[in-house]
């Protein structure tokens, strides 16, 4: 639901605007909204230079911090510090002065230690890269290293045909008159080291062919190029052994200095936004010459708090006044949803969208009732749902303990990383999504497929192969009942509202769209005879309704159109009959297939059958949790025109922890 909110007004002297921002920032409960001119002749109050100035140097801190936690391991229970509250007038700027010298103090031990462990992986990186290649080519290197006439020059070629090698052979006799040798050693898979040994007459030549080719020279890393090769794989040797020790040290004393450090830099960064939050919201007060007006919006009822907060701290010098919000007038109220703790998790499903336009309605309810059921109308497998329910009980132990979840498709990391609360949220939609799966699952009788029917011979209650027509003709009256929903509760808004048009566009809809299933179905014997005379007289209905709307609004003429896409609508929950029952064929032929061999074959049987069950499982997770989801954010709401009267998220000024 919809909280209701009250508008709010907060009159006082200016000398007390930084206390009573800092007050309401800590009651969290008020909507800073912008004063406009028809509110009050007065001007926007506007910081001062050194208001300004403290917001440049405080986002350039904040964005230090940042840096630092970034670099900083996170340790299981950060248990954050107190933070440092501002003064009356905000962080005096001896108070930066000192935040900054912290910072900059605790960033130069966290950077150097992180430089320590970067220039470590960054040798062991190097070794792995060359120490193969020096080992195989350091004999042949090395045999001609103090020589005064020949020069040596050593590179990689990728691949495995030495054809490659014979080429470069060939060219570079051809260019020295035979004067080089070339030998080739494999150093691993798909390398091969190559020493090509030549005049140092020859050095301008050959250097110059390499170069046009593409070869590049193997160089060894400065550290290691004064020795010899010899020397350098004995020191790549060494220091393979002792660089891991290295970088076990530098981790702990990073872990060390997280929990030093991170519960300090977590509270700073509270208190950096907290003061960034209040110089923002500035400019949209109004001010006189003594006085500032704070406007914004507030639910009904934290209102008292407000009032009661503000006359307790400053007395009679601050004035609090609210009043209720103009129904005609709501597109710039904040919304708030605020719903039954079984439903509050669905408000989720809202997330990819901007929140509903104040005085209109939440869906978040119906969400909450045809989201699971059309999951498990399409996915209706007892096996699937317990599976489902156990991913949803791991993720809820998961967010129970504090811990965020980072997505990975197997050792495929996919950037996405789920906080514990939204993560919470998610696993019970998951187990609700899993509690109608097994009931539908229960339905047709189906555990991994008609598995209970093949081995033990039992029937379904419903059997959503045989019966398709069945399975058809209720997935579409599942999206009648869905589209006439949407249309109602249109009507119901549009009424509450007093418009007319848009009663008159819903009492089309809805007669336009029952009348076309009533006498197309009549026809086409899908439905009773007697269904025919009411969708006529629904016809007729809808041809009034659509005269009518006409006459007040030239626009009404698309209404027409509307109804037959409306039907469309209706039409495309056949996607759910087509998606629910290509998984339940699929896993059946699974059945069929580990049934039908015998002998030799049955493990050919089995593990092609649990192969096509990871399959049906991995079009679960995406297309038939998808496709359901789709049908509301799409089908559903359009119809109640939810898209097109969207509101502004309820953001109220808050401290975002430590004080």
């Amino acid at each position: 639901m919809i909280v209701e909110m009250r508008r709010v007004l907060v009159f006082g002297p200016k000398r007390l605007l930084a206390p009573v921002m800092e007050e309401i920032q800590r009651i969290g409960a008020l909507h800073i909204d912008r004063v406009e001119a028809e509110e009050a002749s007065l001007a926007t109050l506007q910081p001062d230079e050194t208001a300004s100035a403290s917001l440049a140097t405080l986002e350039r801190l904040r964005v230090r911090v940042e840096g630092a936690l970034s670099l900083l391991p996170e340790t299981p229970g950060d248990a954050r510090t107190a933070a440092p509250h501002p003064s009356a007038d905000g962080l005096a700027e001896a108070e930066i002065d000192a935040l900054e010298a912290e910072i900059a103090s605790i960033e130069g031990e966290i950077r150097a230690l992180t430089r320590r462990r970067l220039d470590a992986e960054e040798e062991l990186e190097l070794i792995r890269t060359y120490e193969g290649a020096v080992r195989v080519l350091s004999p042949l290197l090395g045999a001609l290293r103090d020589s005064k006439a020949v020069e040596t020059v050593g590179f990689i070629l990728r691949g495995k045909d030495l054809t490659v090698v014979t080429a470069v052979r060939n060219q570079l006799t051809e260019l020295t008159n035979g004067r080089v040798e070339v030998v080739s050693r494999t150093v691993e898979e798909g390398k091969i080291g190559v020493v090509v040994a030549f005049l140092r007459r020859d050095e301008e030549i050959v250097r110059n062919f390499l170069t046009q080719a593409g070869i590049s020279e193997l160089r060894l890393p400065a550290r290691y190029a004064e020795a010899g090769p010899a020397e350098a794989v004995r020191a790549m040797e060494r220091r393979r052994e002792e660089v891991p020790q290295e970088l076990a040290e530098v981790d702990r004393l990073l872990r060390e200095a997280s929990r030093r450090y991170r519960p300090r830099l977590l509270a700073i960064r509270a208190l950096l936004t907290d003061r960034l939050a209040q110089l923002r919201a500035l400019p949209n007060l109004a001010e006189s010459r003594y006085t500032f007006i704070l406007h914004g919006w507030a639910p009904a009822n934290r209102v008292p708090e407000i009032r009661t907060r503000l006359r307790d701290r400053f007395r009679h010098e601050v004035v609090v006044y609210d009043a209720p919000i103009d129904p005609h007038h709501t597109a710039d109220v904040p919304v708030l949803l605020d719903n039954p703790a079984p439903l509050r998790p669905f408000q989720r499903l809202l997330a990819l969208f901007r929140p509903p336009r104040y005085g209109t309605l939440d869906p978040t309810l119906y969400l909450a009732i045809f989201f699971p059921v059309f999951v498990g109308l399409v996915v209706g497998d007892v096996a699937i749902g317990v599976l489902l329910f156990l991913f949803g009980w791991w993720m809820r132990n998961k967010a129970r303990r504090g811990e965020a979840w980072d997505v990975a498709l197997g050792p495929i990391k996919l950037g996405i990383r789920i906080g514990p609360e939204p993560l919470a949220d998610m696993s019970w939609i998951v187990r609700v999504l899993a509690a109608w799966t097994i009931l539908f699952g229960v339905l047709y009788l189906e555990v991994f497929g008609n598995l209970l029917e093949h081995y033990f011979g039992l029937h379904p209650i419903f059997n959503r192969v045989e019966s398709a027509q069945a399975f058809f003709y209720i997935t579409v009256a599942a999206g009648l009942v869905q589209v006439m929903l949407g249309y109602l509760l249109h009507l119901v808004l549009a009424a509450r509202h007093g418009h007319l048009v848009g009663v008159l566009e819903s009492l089309t809809m809805i007669s336009g769209v029952a009348a076309l299933f009533a006498v197309l179905g009549a026809m086409g014997n899908v439905l009773p005879q007697s269904f025919f005379t009411p969708g006529v007289i629904l016809i007729v209905a809808f041809l009034v309704f659509l005269a009518i709307g006409f006459i007040l609004n030239r626009m009404a003429a698309m209404w027409l159109l509307e109804a037959i896409s409306g039907m469309g609508n209706v039409l495309s929950y056949a996607r759910l009959f087509g998606v629910g029952l290509a998984a339940a064929v699929i896993a059946n032929v699974a059945n069929d297939l580990g049934q039908q061999l015998s002998g030799g074959y049955v493990i050919i049987g089995i593990i092609a059958g649990i192969i096509i069950q990871m399959i049906i499982l991995l079009f679960t997770f995406a297309g038939h949790i998808i496709q359901p989801a789709r049908l509301n954010w799409v089908e559903f709401l359009t119809k109640f025109k939810y898209h097109d009267e969207t509101g502004n998220s309820y953001q109220p000024l808050h401290k975002t922890g430590g004080g």
